[in-house]
């Protein structure tokens, strides 16, 4: 049994958050640059450009990559062989999360939901924990602004949908989330599952394609199919016409109900900002 000091967890989540505010991963810069050579439009290569002086400037002087780092996520995968020491783990997520959040002058954007208050520093946190085998403990964030956040999409199509039709519902559904998601964007989408589970699954894909986690055959080949169809439509960077509609896409296939069909798309803009961390 391995002892592990919940602080450990803790500094590791606030040490990610500080982190991704500031550095565009080098994945995500290489994209951009790709898409800089491929795309026909103009002012596509031009919005493709800014988004990489403004990467370059963010990590010059240690400021945010956007000003909206939305609210703080983290998903916390712990082993059964591990046994917490220190007090309590979540009080420790989220003293530790508040604290980088303060010291890296990212914006308070908690509200109240129907007042609008401004919920200050106490700002609300998403944790959630996994088990998993052996001792293990692994973190993951996420950073993204309300925008994109607000474009993501939990929907049921009847059980006898085609595969084909699947794929043109996802495309419609992103098409739809036009220029207030700040495309080009990292999508991560559930087929399956449930109600409560796609999109948890939809938003681990996003994880899996930031980080090289596992993929199936089929999960691969949806995946390639759907960022074609989507840098298709010809949406383009900031939804001002082009290829380059997406920078990446990541689908999870999940068995769902025999009655049910649930499709969930978690949408990051260009400033994907995923965090992992082994403690």
């Amino acid at each position: 049994m391995r002892e592990l000091d919940v602080r450990a967890i803790g500094e590791a989540v606030g040490r990610l958050i500080r982190d991704t505010a500031t550095k565009l991963p080098d994945f995500v810069r290489q994209d951009i640059l790709r898409a800089i050579d491929s795309e026909p439009s103009p002012k596509g290569r031009e919005l493709l450009r800014a988004l990489i002086r403004n990467a370059d400037l963010a990590l010059q002087n240690r400021l945010p990559l956007c000003q909206d780092s939305g609210l703080p996520q983290a998903l916390l995968e712990l082993g059964t062989g591990i046994r917490l020491t220190g007090g309590s783990l979540k009080e420790a997520m989220i003293e530790y999360a508040r604290t980088a959040w303060a010291e890296s002058f990212l914006r308070q954007s908690g509200a109240d939901p129907l007042t609008r208050e401004n919920l200050g520093r106490d700002i609300p946190l998403n944790l959630e924990f996994s088990p998993t085998e052996g001792s293990i403990a692994r973190v993951f964030t996420l950073a993204k602004g309300g925008g994109c956040d607000n474009k993501g999409a939990l929907f049921n199509l009847p059980p006898s949908t085609s595969p084909k039709a699947v794929k043109a519902a996802i495309v419609e559904k992103l098409l739809l989330a036009g220029p207030d998601s700040c495309p080009p964007w990292y999508v991560g989408v559930c087929v399956g599952g449930s109600f409560e589970s796609a999109p948890r699954h939809a938003r681990r894909a996003l994880w899996d394609l930031a980080f090289g986690l596992g993929q199936s055959e089929r999960e691969r080949e949806l995946s390639d199919e759907l960022l074609s169809l989507v840098n298709a439509t010809g949406m383009g960077p900031m939804a001002l016409g082009g290829r380059c509609s997406a920078l990446g896409l990541r689908a999870r296939i999940v068995p769902t109900h025999i009655a049910s069909l649930p499709v969930a798309i978690n949408l990051c803009c260009h400033s994907f900002r995923p965090g992992m961390a082994l403690i």
